[in-house]
C-alpha cells in the first residue's frame, strides 16, 4: 500500500509541476504579447506624430548653393557649418561687428550698417547658426557655440579686434564674446540686452518638456515667433515692417530652425547671464534701452547696471524692444558717439 501510495504522490507531484509549467509559460506568453501590443501602439503613435510633423512643419526647404548664391550675401566655412555674413568699408578701419538677436536675421541692422560704413568703419553683420542662410549644424545651441561661431569668424575674415554691438540675445553673445576674449574687444555697445529670457517665460517651460516640447516646437514655435516679430516690426514704426515679416517668415521654412530655436530653449542661452556681465569693463560699456520695452523687463535693465559700475547708460522713453529700427537717429549718433571716445 506505502509503494502504490507513493507512486500515486509522485504522479500528482509531476502532474502539479507540468501544470504549473504551462500556466507559466502561458502567463509568459501572455506578458510577450502584452508588451508586443504596448511596442506595436508606442512605434504606431510614433509614426503618426511624425506623419502629422511632416504635414504640420512650415520646414519644406533645403539650404543649398543655389539658394545661397541667389541671395547675394556672402559665406565662409566655419568649423559646424556655413555662416552668413556681409563685410564693408575700408578694410584697415576699425572693425564694427553687429550681432542680432535671437530670432530676427542681420537684417536687424538695415538702419545701421551702411551708416557706420559711411562713418569710415569696417562694418560686419552675420546670421548666428539656425537663422537667415546659416547652417543648421546639430547638437547643443548654447553660449559656446555662438561665442565659437564669431570668434572663428573673426579669424577667417582676418579681423583682430573690434567694437561689438548687440541686440536683444546678441546682447548675451556679446557679453559672452567678451568676457572670454577680452583681447578682440575694444569696446561693447548693448541694446535691449536679454539677461535671463527663461524667467517667468511658460513657453520655455514647456519647450523643455520631452516629446511635448518637440511637437511645439516644430509645429507652434514658428508661428509663435512669426506673430511675436511681426508684432516688433509694426511697433516700430518702420514702413517695410511687411517686407521684414516676409523676409523672417522665410527662414523659418528652411530645415533646422526649429530644432535650433529648440535646442536655444533647452540650454543656457535662457539662463541668468548676470555672473557674465560683470565680467565686462563697465566704462567700456555703453547700454541703450526703451521704457517701453516689453520683452525684457525694467529689473532686469537695472540688474546689468548694478553689475557694471560706471558702465554709459542711454534711456529712450517711449521707444520699444528694437530702439535699433524705432530710433534709429538717436541710436546711430549714440553709437557713433561712443565708438569716437
Amino acid at each position: 500500500m506505502l509503494k502504490v501510495s507513493v507512486k500515486l504522490s509522485m504522479t500528482t507531484i509531476r502532474k502539479n509541476i507540468n501544470k504549473n509549467s504551462l500556466q507559466d509559460k502561458a502567463q509568459k506568453e501572455n506578458v510577450m504579447a502584452v508588451n508586443l501590443k504596448r511596442t506595436l501602439i508606442m512605434l504606431t503613435t510614433l509614426i503618426v506624430l511624425l506623419l502629422i510633423i511632416s504635414l504640420i512643419s512650415p520646414e519644406k526647404k533645403s539650404l543649398n548653393n543655389t539658394v545661397r548664391e541667389q541671395s547675394g550675401n556672402d559665406y565662409v566655412k566655419l568649423s559646424e557649418g556655413w555662416t552668413e555674413y556681409e563685410i564693408d568699408g575700408p578694410e584697415n578701419a576699425p572693425a564694427v561687428i553687429l550681432i542680432h538677436g535671437l530670432s530676427v536675421a542681420m537684417y536687424d541692422w538695415d538702419r545701421q550698417y551702411q551708416v557706420l560704413v559711411d562713418e569710415g568703419y569696417r562694418v560686419l553683420r552675420y546670421n548666428h547658426y539656425g537663422r537667415g542662410l546659416s547652417d543648421r549644424p546639430r547638437n547643443k545651441y548654447d553660449s559656446s557655440r555662438y561665442v565659437r561661431q564669431l570668434k572663428e569668424l573673426m579669424d577667417a575674415l582676418d579681423i583682430d579686434q573690434a567694437y561689438l554691438v548687440g541686440h536683444s540675445m546678441g546682447g548675451l553673445v556679446t557679453a559672452a564674446f567678451a568676457a572670454e576674449h577680452p583681447d578682440k574687444v575694444m569696446r561693447q555697445i548693448l541694446i535691449s540686452p536679454a539677461l535671463h529670457m527663461a524667467e517667468n517665460n511658460s513657453g520655455v517651460t514647456l519647450v523643455r518638456i520631452p516629446i511635448l516640447g518637440d511637437l511645439m516646437a516644430i509645429s507652434i514655435l514658428p508661428r509663435i515667433l512669426t506673430e511675436r516679430a511681426e508684432k516688433l516690426f509694426r511697433h516700430s514704426g518702420i514702413s517695410e515692417s511687411e517686407a521684414y515679416v516676409n523676409a523672417f517668415t522665410s527662414q523659418t521654412g528652411y530645415r533646422g530652425f526649429s530644432r535650433s530655436v529648440k535646442s536655444l530653449f533647452r540650454n543656457n542661452m535662457m539662463e541668468d547671464f548676470s555672473d557674465t556681465y560683470a565680467r565686462l569693463q563697465g566704462d567700456r560699456t555703453l547700454l541703450i534701452w526703451g521704457g517701453n520695452d516689453g520683452s525684457v523687463p525694467a529689473k532686469h535693465t537695472e540688474k546689468i547696471i548694478s553689475v557694471l559700475p560706471g558702465i554709459h547708460t542711454a534711456f529712450l522713453e517711449g521707444c520699444g524692444h528694437m530702439p535699433n529700427m524705432e530710433e534709429a537717429e538717436k541710436v546711430n549718433s549714440l553709437i557713433l558717439d561712443f565708438l569716437r571716445k
